[in-house]
């Protein structure tokens, strides 16, 4: 069961905010028609898939972003989203709608490494990276039970850049320094796989499905 089980992490797709280049931590947000194109794109890949390599259950934050692209997924799928607070993005406080540019000079005046700044009202990315590890946690749970591994032994998850690369920080291959440079494009799906108890770094930022 272990071997076999994986996580499929989708970034949502394009908002209003990533084309203005703004911050949106846990802020809705609203999906451009590019962005609900390329989930339709997303979803229509996964419906050519074979039976065991569906999704076996889709989960999505429940920020509005998240979710319109989960539930767009989920028509192809015939999975309810089942909406997962726990997979929100980086609450970046008061610099919530600000340009993303501001972040990186916060981060670089309070002369602290990345994933430790939380800005003023927010949190870092080391408490994001606990989210993640709690979600991760349940999920593993949930495997060891005869009842439920088989709902979860294909887990997408629906959520956001920042919490992806928090997961890959969680695997052997990646440190948290190292996840924080992936580059993650919208709609675009990361894959984990649980082996020996432990999360391997199956592919990343796979967009295969724009390319149609």
């Amino acid at each position: 069961m272990a071997a076999e089980a994986r996580l499929l992490l989708v970034r949502h797709g394009e908002s209003e905010a990533n084309v203005a280049g703004l911050l949106q931590g846990q802020s809705h947000g609203a999906l451009t028609p590019a962005g609900r194109r390329a989930a339709e794109q997303l979803a229509a890949h996964l419906a050519s898939l074979s039976a065991d390599e569906r999704p076996t259950s889709l989960l999505a934050s429940d920020l509005r972003r998240a979710a319109e692209t989960a539930d767009i997924i989920s028509r192809s799928l015939a999975l309810a989203p089942e909406p997962t607070p726990a997979a929100r993005e980086w609450h970046v406080g008061e610099l919530d709608g600000r340009p993303a540019s501001e972040l990186h000079q916060a981060v670089a005046e309070a002369g602290v490494p990345y994933w430790e700044y939380a800005p003023s009202g927010g949190e870092s990315l080391l408490e994001v990276r606990t989210r993640a590890s709690a979600l991760v946690g349940s999920i593993q749970e949930a495997l060891r039970d005869p009842a439920n591994a088989p709902r979860r032994v294909r887990t997408m998850l629906v959520t956001h850049g920042d919490f992806i690369r928090m997961m890959l920080s969680m695997t052997d291959e990646y440190t948290i320094e190292r996840a924080i440079g992936v580059s993650l494009r919208n709609t675009s799906v990361t894959e984990l796989a649980l082996v020996g108890g432990s999360w391997q770094v199956v592919r990343i930022d796979d967009a295969r499905h724009m390319e149609r």
